[in-house]
């Protein structure tokens, strides 16, 4: 796949290997990945996606006037305080694009206009649309500088009935100058106020804050290779450390004996509870806390687990966090890392101490980007069933003679 066609990516930027083919991308990322991990094991081929474009179901846009008054989308530029005018990205999902520029066409037909930074006045600042891969369902999101909506019941019926496949549409304010920031309370004005969509054969509910992998279709991929090295029986106790609205934790309760999720948001935890719910799952359960201290307080407590999936954020897992899973010692650790360099960092820390790396498999869940996600197993190093010990024979007659004198 040549990537050159696109018209704005010197502009835009997002796309950091759009003068590669496919093919050369895959290459640059497996040697990237293996260059940081080599160190530790072989890393597998990275697992390509076909096709490799228009797999972004979580997408945002920002809505200025240019020069001329004529309303504009696309991507903020914070570097510049400006907008790069797209209307088709080759990494979005096309239904996505289609409802950006349907918004942007009833704006002008409604007389409705884009936020002003420079003046404070006009509406709407930016557009969030998050799609369901595999249930179709859409969820449209109008973010606001002001909570007043001019025509808002007759917009948004005029949205659905262009676009019948949206299931909800809410509204939010952010009086904030940053322009892609959601408002702490979204109003629903059509719909439930969430959608759903499946992954592993598991049903998630998305909200607007809610976090969900905007690939689905190579998180599919990425959980089964997780699923497929922790090799769980049925009878494993695990922690999904991390575990964010329970989709890892959710997608192993069906090989585990039992599951529990650790979270530090409190709105994640809300989901994760609603989304085990909707699966009608009972043997997972969500604490809402640092997974560091808890795993350091099982340990205390001296309960033991045997699983423990991780997927940390782009910085990876602090010395504490790291520190207490040494602690708890579960035999396999499951590390789901988006940043090499920290998942290399992270690795150096627990193979000096207690664990060995395994298994390695890269996913290209972003392609024409430079971002790989990385799968790693870890197992507890055994000890040698045998010491031995070096000693010259000077010494040796030198301690014999002693023992016996005595």
């Amino acid at each position: 796949m040549e990537n050159t066609k696109c018209p704005v990516a010197k502009k835009c930027s997002g796309c950091q290997l759009s003068k590669l083919s496919y093919e050369q991308q895959l290459a640059w990322k497996q040697k990237d990945v293996a260059g940081l991990l080599g160190s530790y094991g072989e890393v597998s081929p990275i697992i390509p996606m076909e096709p490799p474009c228009g797999y972004r179901c979580k997408v945002q846009a920002v809505f200025r006037s240019d020069r001329s008054g004529r309303i504009i989308s696309g991507v903020y530029q914070s570097s510049r305080n400006g907008i790069v005018g797209i209307d088709r990205c080759m990494v979005n999902d096309p239904r996505a694009d289609e409802i950006i520029v349907g918004i942007r066409e009833l704006m002008r037909s409604f007389k409705i206009r884009p936020w002003d930074p420079g003046t404070d006045r006009g509406f709407i600042k930016h557009v969030l649309v998050r799609i369901g891969r595999n249930t179709g369902e859409i969820l449209v999101t109008i973010v606001g500088g002001t909570s007043m909506f001019p025509k808002k019941r007759d917009f948004v019926t005029a949205l659905v009935k262009r676009f019948p496949a949206i299931k909800t549409v809410t509204f939010s304010v952010n009086r904030s100058p940053d322009f892609l920031t959601l408002g702490d309370h979204a109003e629903v004005l059509f719909g439930e106020g969430y959608i759903i969509d499946e992954i592993c054969g598991k049903k998630f509910r998305i909200s607007p804050q809610s976090f969900y992998q905007v690939n689905p279709v190579q998180t599919e991929v990425l959980y089964g290779k997780a699923m497929e090295f922790a090799a769980m029986t049925g009878k494993e106790r695990v922690i999904d450390a991390y575990c964010g609205t329970g989709t890892i934790g959710i997608i192993a309760s069906r090989n585990a004996r039992d599951v529990i999720g650790v979270e530090l948001n409190r709105d994640a935890i809300r989901d994760a509870r609603m989304n085990a719910r909707e699966n009608k799952i009972r043997n997972v359960r969500f604490v809402p806390g640092d997974a560091g201290w808890f795993m350091e307080g099982m340990a205390a407590e001296g309960e033991k687990v045997d699983v423990v999936l991780m997927d940390p954020p782009r910085a990876g897992s602090d010395r504490k966090f790291l520190h207490s899973l040494l602690s708890l010692s579960p035999e396999k650790i499951v590390y789901v890392s988006c940043n090499p360099e920290t998942l290399a960092r992270d690795l150096a820390y627990l193979t000096k101490r207690d664990y060995l790396v395994k298994k390695m498999q890269p996913v290209d869940m972003f392609p024409v980007t430079d971002s790989v996600e990385t799968v790693c197993l870890l197992g507890k190093r055994k000890p040698d069933a045998k010491v031995k010990i070096g000693i010259d024979m000077d010494d040796y007659y030198r301690i014999r003679e002693n023992a016996e004198s005595k």
